[in-house]
């Protein structure tokens, strides 16, 4: 068998349809259900099914003798998941928001009670310099810090934020628990967070959650701009093209 691409061989094409019969809502096949699907003898699909059991690409139930996938898969799809890194998703997202706005945009994820920052794009005349590849950053008063937080479990807002003294950078600054409550039920209603000269005097950053395949909160991505240069008639626009980004992230990510 051979299609424009090279030469196809039958019994591995037969073996991926195998896999592929069980995408739907079938969790487990028989042979004879899997025989129906694919239309062949039940002794070639028993063979086919032998084979990829006895390789870990399915397994069988013991109670029902059906098959279901196997733990291979999983290896494998967590092989592919690593490989699809954040920081490659994002990338693209982050250099057309940096053009668009002629501003820096950072890309912060979640590293325990804090956010570090594992990628940044910066605009030709920026002035912004707390943040830097690699560095941690508070989450109470920091775009990125605040629009995951907004979206964490209670008990982590607890724990690993409310339970330490809220360090005041600028008068701008959160410092105390009911207002740091208070902004961030804000976050959730408006879908995105804003620092505005809370860790930086002059600077001005709107930050939007990214989630995984789970629907965690993990990462999150920003404009950050001196006050000012981005008019603010413009900064609705910028929520929605800050809003799309991270949706488009997450879902490269996993999220249905």
């Amino acid at each position: 068998m051979a299609n424009s691409e090279g030469v196809i061989i039958q019994s591995v094409a037969r073996a991926i349809n195998i896999l592929e019969c069980f995408s739907g809502n079938e969790k487990e096949l028989g042979i004879s259900e899997i025989s129906d699907q694919m239309q062949l003898s039940k002794s070639t699909i028993y063979g086919l099914v032998n084979t990829l059991v006895f390789y870990g690409y399915l397994e069988q139930n013991n109670e029902n003798k059906k098959y279901r996938l196997g733990i291979k898969l999983l290896q494998l799809g967590n092989i592919v998941h690593k490989r699809l890194n954040l920081i490659d998703i994002a990338k693209p997202y982050c250099e057309s928001l940096s053009k668009k706005y002629n501003a820096g945009v950072h890309l912060g994820a979640l590293y325990g009670g804090k956010v570090i920052y594992v990628d940044k794009v910066d605009s030709p005349d920026s002035i912004i310099v707390y943040s830097q590849v690699g560095k941690t950053a508070p989450m109470h008063c920091t775009g990125v810090g605040k629009s995951i937080l907004a979206y964490l479990p209670e008990d982590f807002v607890e724990g690993k934020v409310l339970n330490k003294e809220l360090i005041k950078y600028t008068p701008n600054t959160i410092v105390t628990r009911e207002e740091l409550l208070k902004e961030l039920e804000s976050i959730r209603q408006k879908g995105y967070s804003q620092d505005y000269e809370e860790i930086e005097f002059g600077l001005r950053c709107i930050a939007v959650p990214i989630f995984n395949a789970k629907g965690e909160p993990i990462a999150a991505i920003s404009v950050s701009s001196p006050i000012g240069k981005i008019a603010e008639e413009r900064i609705e626009e910028l929520v929605v093209d800050l809003k799309d980004s991270a949706l488009n992230i997450s879902k490269r990510l996993g999220l249905s």
